[in-house]
């Protein structure tokens, strides 16, 4: 099985799910349809934004400060000038809130150096590392959750489909076997589901969630071309959910290996 994916409760925010995961990278379109939407864009991004601050801000009442600031603005005002996007959505958003925080102190009127003095958790040189990690970590949580919504989505759309069943009960039962797997679908479902059918549902939905996967960091580049792809994969940690469906001719197809 290709990877582990990660155990217990997964944060999902409530914003529509992508409809489907495209099997060619050319016929992704980058699209930041969320950042145009701020309800959206805070449902899905809040939680990120929130850590980094944490991470990146010493004290805990300036970072919720900077915080509430920076949402209640994005809400009256947008949270992205679209016309500034380039690159990864992702280095784009951490510099912005990064420039809110710096904002907010010296609208204090604090000096520069006491800017970075209150942006610090110890040491100069750890709380960046910190805070970058911990971005990382809450976005790489963000693309899997709205990974795991889409395949939610799928099944309800699909009939006889169990693809959002099946790898949430292999994650949340690592160890037991497909008989006490297929024995927990079938009561889950109400219906019979033989362990070699469960198996083959398994194959399936984690070859779907690859797709998923790529299709969301696809569309927060702003040229999804098989290598950048790749790239983000590797620095958002998510290329172990995939690395197995990526044929020999993935960086010049940019499609995933056929189903079996």
């Amino acid at each position: 099985m290709p990877g582990t994916l990660p155990k217990g409760r997964v944060m999902e925010p409530p914003s529509p799910a992508p409809s489907g995961p495209h099997s060619r990278l050319d016929q992704i379109s980058t699209r930041w349809a969320v950042v145009n939407d701020p309800l959206q864009f805070m449902l899905r991004y809040g939680p990120a934004i929130q850590r980094y601050l944490s991470a990146l801000i010493k004290n805990p009442h300036d970072a919720e400060e900077v915080l509430q600031d920076f949402l209640l603005r994005g809400l009256q005002r947008g949270f992205v000038r679209t016309e500034s996007l380039r690159g990864r959505f992702r280095d784009y958003l951490k510099t912005a809130v990064r420039n809110a925080a710096l904002t907010h102190f010296r609208h204090r009127q604090l000096k520069l150096h006491g800017d970075l003095a209150e942006l610090q958790i110890a040491a100069p040189d750890e709380a960046p590392l910190t805070a970058d990690l911990e971005w990382a970590a809450q976005w790489r949580q963000c693309v899997l959750a709205r990974a795991w919504q889409a395949l939610d989505q799928h099944q309800r759309q699909s009939p006889g489909n169990l693809f959002y069943t099946v790898l949430r009960l292999s994650c949340d039962h690592p160890d037991e076997d497909s008989r006490a797997l297929a024995a927990r679908a079938s009561a889950a479902v109400n219906r019979t589901l033989r362990p070699d059918a469960f198996r083959k549902q398994v194959s399936r939905a984690r070859r779907h969630f690859a797709e998923l996967l790529v299709a969301e960091v696809a569309q927060t580049l702003e040229d999804p071309s098989p290598d950048q792809v790749e790239e983000e994969l590797i620095e958002v940690g998510l290329m172990e959910f995939v690395r197995d469906f990526l044929p020999a001719d993935w960086r010049s197809r940019g499609q995933l290996s056929d189903p079996e």
